[in-house]
């Protein structure tokens, strides 16, 4: 059911908190045990950055909506020379930050890492250890997607971020416009989205999600981007997670 406020319109980004997000929370709700759709998301999102072009150039890369995930950090960072986690709650940029100045590798991202090293494949003879380089290539930038400069990246990724931060379809175009267009003309874009999802619940507080089909994003990307496809990845009958019943994975190139 769509959340509604007084007036009878579906509830927007700001009629959430999301000032009490639980970050942690969210972590081990969501990345506490890793799941095949996991992987198979990280190895499409590395093998899409591994062939962005210009081939062979580092790249300005910027995450959207980051949250408390390092997955896409570790897609790109073997062809970044910057890393922007582009990301407006509070509770989640001081967990980032936190996150990157640990001085162990939570198991968790040492699978995803193993994941990631695994699509880029034993040629690019990449670290055991990715935290240091993630040290000196990224920077936690407080932003709203809404406001997110143009053409300022060579490409952009985004996971469970325009779908889950609204009810309003209206917010969610414009979030996925922003997001198209922060990249430069040619750059490549990745994202992935909840699948059928009407919400999710992280700690007890209620969070939002506009149900959403290939068809429907598609439709939303092809205004901005070109060579737009959409594929559904691990759909089921039940929730694996809050919220979650599989995803979509989003591939263009910014137009």
């Amino acid at each position: 059911m769509v959340d509604q406020d007084a007036s009878g319109d579906a509830n927007g980004n700001a009629d959430y908190q999301w000032a009490k997000f639980d970050s942690e929370a969210y972590f081990q709700q969501y990345y506490g045990e890793p799941h095949p759709d996991d992987d198979l998301v990280t190895r499409l999102a590395a093998k899409v950055l591994k062939n962005a072009g210009p081939p062979g150039a580092a790249l300005d890369v910027v995450d959207v909506g980051t949250g408390p995930n390092l997955i896409p950090f570790f897609c790109a960072l073997p062809r970044a020379r910057r890393l922007t986690a582009w990301e407006n709650a509070d509770p989640n940029i001081a967990w980032l930050r936190q996150e990157f100045e640990r001085d162990d590798m939570r198991p968790q991202w040492r699978h995803f890492w193993d994941v990631t090293r695994e699509a880029y494949g034993a040629e690019w003879s990449l670290p055991d250890n990715p935290i240091p380089a993630l040290r000196e290539k990224a920077v936690v930038t407080k932003g709203s997607i809404f406001d997110m400069p143009a053409r300022t990246w060579d490409a952009a990724t985004m996971f469970f971020c325009a779908e889950s931060i609204t009810k309003r379809q209206d917010e969610f175009e414009a979030a996925c416009m922003a997001f198209a267009r922060c990249v430069r003309v040619g750059g490549t874009l990745a994202a992935a989205f909840l699948a059928r999802s009407d919400g999710y619940v992280v700690a007890d507080q209620s969070f939002p999600a506009l149900k959403l089909s290939p068809e429907a994003i598609e439709d939303v990307f092809k205004a901005h981007a070109r060579d737009v496809r959409a594929e559904l990845i691990g759909i089921v009958d039940r929730e694996i997670r809050s919220g979650y019943t599989g995803c979509i994975f989003l591939t263009g190139t910014a137009r």
